[in-house]
């Protein structure tokens, strides 16, 4: 079920971000601390979980992790300042990957980027990332 964040989402996020593997992600930015690799960045979290929706759309999938309603996969777009242009980003936990769930969340995205007007929607990824440039590509 694809939906937007709440603000009682904040645990579950935290634990999906812990999982995430950002190396593989439309999502160049890990909300994960450098210094402590188990511990998320408060202020992303707050960001995220309390997104001002003039700006910045969240969506979440929700689905079990060993027996427990979790969080699989994320994405947001993002307005971008001075311009008709929206960013993309998306996470998927790594065992979800590659069952058309990633694929799901970004047409729900560019979906809600173009309802709000968005001229354009980009993803910023790294360009040594082969498996999200792979997906980006796949999409149109």
């Amino acid at each position: 079920q694809i939906r937007p964040v709440l603000h009682e989402d904040e645990e579950k996020l935290s634990k999906f971000y812990q999982q995430a593997t950002w190396s593989r992600g439309c999502d160049t930015a890990s909300p994960v601390s450098k210094e402590k690799s188990t511990e998320v960045d408060r202020d992303h979290l707050v960001k995220t979980c309390f997104a001002d929706f003039d700006r910045s759309i969240v969506l979440v999938v929700e689905g079990e992790v060993n027996g427990e309603k979790s969080i699989i996969a994320a994405g947001r777009v993002n307005k971008v300042h001075m311009s008709e242009d929206m960013t993309c980003a998306l996470q998927v936990l790594p065992q979800f990957a590659k069952k058309g769930l990633g694929k799901l969340l970004a047409q729900d995205l560019i979906a809600v980027a173009k309802a709000e007007g968005a001229a354009k929607v980009r993803a910023n990824i790294h360009s040594s990332n082969a498996a999200a440039l792979n997906f980006v590509k796949s999409l149109k």
